[in-house]
């Protein structure tokens, strides 16, 4: 193993002090993605360890164990935010803010305009209103799946956090090849020409910068989790809650 480098993650952040109980699904999603993608790590750096030539050519089934680590880690992003938005926004927008800034502003320009969509109406009239715009607005800021930088950038000032320096919009912008990335191994099988025409091999993925790309995007979890439980906290001592 000496002469191997390693493909790691780094260690996770601790958990946001006195976490708040709308945070602690999203922090439990985001260290069972951390733990998955890492065993996936475990085992890739098992089976290059176990060749004959350490120093030999990555095979395929490597570069399979980094692509699955794409997908892991893009999946459990996704999870991470979305429930961080839905359980965060029902207290931040209690409270006079920029995530209830952002979420008016959202509804008058998207939702309140013209003719209404049945979804909105739906919404409007539901049981619970609150909670159903609250999901109409999530699904709106996330599609089916986060794809790439905007789409963290429509989270980030969903949750009121636009100022927060470790979330400006340079180094959003810096993880667009990761989701990039998780674009060609789930939708064109990382095919170099998925069209048919002309060479079709696999692209051939470097271990390390998969690494670094996942390792870092999990990182950036944290830099959505830490303030945002910051914030749901104030919210709570503003109106006169204690926090769980």
């Amino acid at each position: 193993m000496s002469k191997l480098t390693l493909v790691e993650l780094s260690a996770m952040p601790r958990k946001p002090h006195g976490c708040p109980a709308e945070v602690e699904r999203s922090w439990a999603r985001l260290v069972a993605t951390h733990k998955s993608v890492s065993g996936l790590f475990v085992t890739l750096n098992e089976l290059r360890a176990a060749q004959d030539d350490m120093r030999g050519a990555v095979s395929e089934t490597h570069r399979d164990q980094a692509r699955a680590a794409i997908v892991f880690t893009a999946a459990g992003i996704d999870a991470c935010l979305r429930t961080l938005l839905r359980d965060s926004l029902h207290t931040l927008l209690l409270t006079a803010g920029a995530a209830h800034g952002a979420f008016v502003s959202h509804f008058m320009a998207n939702r309140l305009t013209g003719d209404l969509t049945a979804a909105t109406k739906k919404a409007v009239v539901d049981i619970d209103p609150r909670s159903a715009l609250i999901d109409l607005y999530v699904g709106d800021l996330t599609g089916a799946s986060i794809q790439g930088a905007a789409d963290l950038v429509r989270c980030r000032n969903a949750l009121g956090l636009k100022n927060e320096p470790a979330l400006d919009d340079a180094i959003l912008t810096g993880h667009q090849p990761f989701f990039n990335a998780r674009h060609e191994v789930v939708h064109e099988l990382d095919l170099v020409d998925p069209s048919g025409k002309g060479t079709r091999g696999r692209r051939h993925r470097d271990l390390a910068a998969v690494g670094a790309q996942c390792d870092g995007t999990l990182q950036l979890m944290h830099a959505f989790i830490a303030p945002t439980a910051r914030a749901v906290k104030q919210a709570r001592r503003e109106m006169g809650w204690s926090t769980p």
